[in-house]
């Protein structure tokens, strides 16, 4: 069976092992970085405007270090060193000092002639510390962030190139580590930054960390300790894994300008690119409105724990999922799963309440699943890893700065009331435009869809085998494929057993898409 097979081979289980120790590390300090710049005294403005930088440079970066591994044939030694670049940069944001409290700086006791100078001076120095963390976070956020969600891309694309060389598995079962990982760590980060707390963040710093902000004592170090042991273990395994290289791709732009010019694919992106921008003015936004609340780093790791641990379920059955409904409507069920998330965000008035609301983030495993295999789909075994980079890009990048851009001014402007539920209503409005797109320009395009023949007897005499049952028994040997088989939608890389039309058993099949290179 395929769900043995995964845990047998042992590339699948160095990936899986990669995938645990990956989002390990990103649990320990990814999600607390809002809170974290908001800690050393930035406005939730100036925040909204880091993250879409960061964001935004990924947009480059993503499909740039995707090219140049599909372009070079060593995608290996690329995502190592992706994932070391980014390692430093990351943890580099624990020497950044906060900005100093102007309350502070004015107390000390002046002489009543002096007092106008002084103040005018402590102005100037605050203003200038401000902007001096400010303009850290950016730089650095502004490169790292692409460089390091890249390597997720990059290890999504090996899976796939692993699976069929190997000829077996499925993608959602090696992901589900991941989960795994993020949500274990997510809790278990956030217990260790309120056990040890820190009176100051930056060290060497004699002022401390920002006076004014009621969460001073939170030790926001030893995420960044964690995270850098984590990314080291990664390191090490991704050195272990073996090479999952292609044949270096010729006629690399004509290829890329060709899978980029499909409609149907570029429909998809368009969902994603949407999902992306709820996604990342939730992950942003969201913490800001419980810290107001007055959540502590334990209820947020808690609620990130649960949120990642609902995924792990959906990944292990988004290849069933994804047969049963098909990659498009997968995907597209996401605005609702979204839309009902935002609005019920809008209601919490007690934090914990968001950990329970949480567990519908499940869903978005089997979106990933279906996205991802749905560019897999469409680009050829040389562009896997740009395909991989667009759709994380489009999401992560794109997506994820939209929201941040569009949510931040809300967010301050008219606060979390509003900010939910006008994100609730623009989800179900990307649904019937998606639902329109589709129905109109990218229904016939569709990879993942059985053509049929309009002739019904023509259709069967041409196509006498069908997919039956995804089971699959030990003991069956696969038979020989034949000719003109018809593929169930969501067939790629699951395979099935094999009946004739009288419904009788003949073999099993594994079936892989067919790559078109002219």
């Amino acid at each position: 069976m395929s769900s043995c097979a995964d845990f047998v081979d042992g590339d699948l289980l160095v990936i899986k092992t990669i995938f645990f120790f990956f989002f390990s590390g990103m649990a320990c300090i990814h999600p607390y970085i809002a809170v974290y710049m908001r800690h050393q005294g930035l406005l939730p403005s100036q925040i909204g405007v880091i993250k879409s930088a960061g964001n935004f440079m990924s947009v480059i970066i993503k499909p740039l270090l995707g090219s140049i591994a599909d372009k070079t044939g060593r995608p290996k030694m690329v995502a190592i060193l992706t994932v070391v670049t980014a390692s430093i940069l990351y943890f580099s944001m624990v020497f950044i000092p906060p900005v100093p409290s102007s309350t502070a700086l004015t107390q000390a006791t002046r002489q009543q002639r002096h007092l106008a100078e002084s103040e005018k001076s402590g102005t100037d120095y605050t203003q200038s510390r401000s902007s001096l963390t400010f303009w850290l976070f950016f730089w650095i956020i502004f490169f790292s962030h692409g460089v390091h969600w890249s390597a997720v891309s990059q290890l999504e694309a090996a899976t796939y190139q692993i699976m069929k060389k190997n000829g077996g598995g499925e993608f959602g079962r090696q992901r589900a580590l991941g989960s795994v990982g993020f949500a274990l760590f997510a809790v278990l980060s956030g217990v260790a930054m309120d056990t040890f707390p820190s009176e100051s963040q930056y060290p060497g710093n004699g002022t401390g960390a920002a006076t004014d902000n009621p969460d001073n004592k939170n030790g926001y170090s030893v995420g960044f300790y964690m995270f850098l042991t984590f990314m080291v273990l990664t390191v090490t395994f991704l050195l272990l894994l073996k090479d999952w290289s292609t044949e270096s791709c010729t006629g690399f732009l004509k290829s890329m300008g060709r899978l980029l010019s499909q409609v149907h694919l570029l429909i998809v992106l368009f969902v994603v690119l949407v999902l992306g921008a709820c996604d990342g003015a939730s992950d942003t936004y969201l913490f800001l409105h419980l810290k107001n609340l007055g959540a502590s780093q334990t209820v947020l790791g808690t609620y990130l724990m649960v949120k990642n641990a609902a995924e792990i379920p959906f990944y292990i059955v988004a290849c069933w999922v994804i047969r049963k409904l098909g990659h498009v409507a997968t995907i597209g069920s996401s605005f609702l799963i979204f839309s009902l998330r935002f609005l019920l965000y809008s209601f919490v008035s007690n934090p914990w309440w968001v950990v329970v609301e949480s567990t519908l983030n499940g869903y978005h495993a089997v979106t990933w699943a279906a996205a991802t295999s749905y560019a897999s789909i469409s680009a050829l075994d040389d562009l896997q890893a740009f395909a991989q980079g667009v759709v994380a890009t489009t999401f992560y990048g794109l997506g994820h700065s939209l929201g941040n851009v569009v949510g931040g001014p809300i967010f301050q402007g008219y606060g979390a009331l509003v900010f939910f539920r006008s994100f609730a209503v623009s989800c179900l409005i990307g649904f019937l435009l998606f639902y329109v797109l589709y129905m109109y320009f990218g229904r016939k395009q569709n990879p993942t869809v059985e053509r049929h023949s309009d002739n019904v007897e023509e259709s069967e005499a041409k196509s006498p085998l069908v997919l039956a049952s995804e089971a699959e028994s030990e003991s069956q040997k696969p038979e020989p494929f034949l000719r003109g088989a018809s593929l169930k939608p969501g067939a790629f890389l699951c395979g099935g057993n094999v009946t004739n039309g009288a419904g009788e058993h003949i073999g099993v099949l594994r079936i892989v898409k067919p790559q078109d290179r002219n």
